[in-house]
């Protein structure tokens, strides 16, 4: 298991809170060195609060870059389930062209595709149910290709046949995609290096604060907070199948209770 992984896995809140205590760490030891420093002139006390506050301004850069990129993969992967349920959707009506029994045949099997699909979304952080809802899924794209195969007889319309050929391979190149979209989440170096720029900016603050003569804890603990909690949410952002923000599969229900419906003769 790789560290980008073994960090995946790791509980969101366990994150949070070690997160939160590297920046509170980080903060006291820059105010307890900074009160050592009481009396000094406040040329030097601006310039460290200087650095500081430029620190500040990169992480705030950093942030705002990371957040967009966890957003724009969020953003992906909803498409990507949207994709995937018109493509459901499509070869489930594309179907009814088929005479029986392949016509039944295939829309069955497109109800356990989606079902399958749906515990794909719902997996969470239970590898075992993700591994099972992937390997159910492409042992059913087999069988949704060998009833497009058996499918191809003299009686079927050519045009019929291309497009149900179309349908099945729309569906299963978005189950590659989608695969993907799941694995596709920042580096936890990107993650660390945030952490390391927010202590040490953080560190520098407290660090004039210490050294003035009013200076108070509350306001850098209050800080780091706000720090955390945006890492947290970037974290989340970036996790698909852990932590509070999910995708989803709304989508996916909708297709499985309209195709679930009995169709006027």
């Amino acid at each position: 298991m790789g560290f980008d992984l073994a960090f995946y896995l790791l509980d969101h809140w366990l994150i949070a809170l070690a997160m939160l205590a590297v920046l509170v760490v980080a903060s006291e030891i820059g105010y307890r060195a900074g009160s050592r420093k009481r009396g000094i002139p406040e040329s030097d006390r601006s310039l460290m609060s200087g650095i500081g506050a430029a620190m500040l301004g990169l992480l705030g850069l950093l942030l705002g870059f990371t957040l967009a990129m966890a957003i724009g993969r969020w953003d992906d992967r909803r498409d990507i389930i949207v994709n995937e349920s018109n493509a459901i959707g499509t070869l489930w009506l594309r179907a009814g062209f088929l005479e029986e029994p392949l016509r039944d045949e295939l829309r069955k099997t497109l109800h356990e595709y989606t079902d399958s699909r749906m515990e794909l979304g719902g997996s969470r952080d239970d590898l075992e149910t993700w591994r099972a809802a992937r390997a159910k899924s492409e042992m059913l794209h087999a069988q949704i290709w060998s009833a497009i195969e058996r499918a191809n007889t003299p009686g079927l319309s050519p045009a019929i046949l291309s497009s149900l050929i179309t349908a099945a391979n729309e569906l299963i190149d978005v189950h590659e995609l989608r695969l993907a979209s799941i694995e596709n989440y920042l580096p936890v170096s990107l993650l660390l290096l945030l952490l390391g720029v927010a202590a040490v900016s953080t560190s520098f603050l407290a660090w004039s604060f210490g050294a003035g003569t009013h200076g108070s804890r509350k306001a850098i603990l209050v800080l780091g907070a706000l720090i955390a909690a945006l890492l947290l949410l970037i974290m989340d952002l970036n996790r698909p199948q852990r932590g509070m923000i999910s995708v989803g599969v709304g989508t996916l229900e909708r297709v499985q209770n309209s195709i679930a419906k009995p169709q006027m003769p």
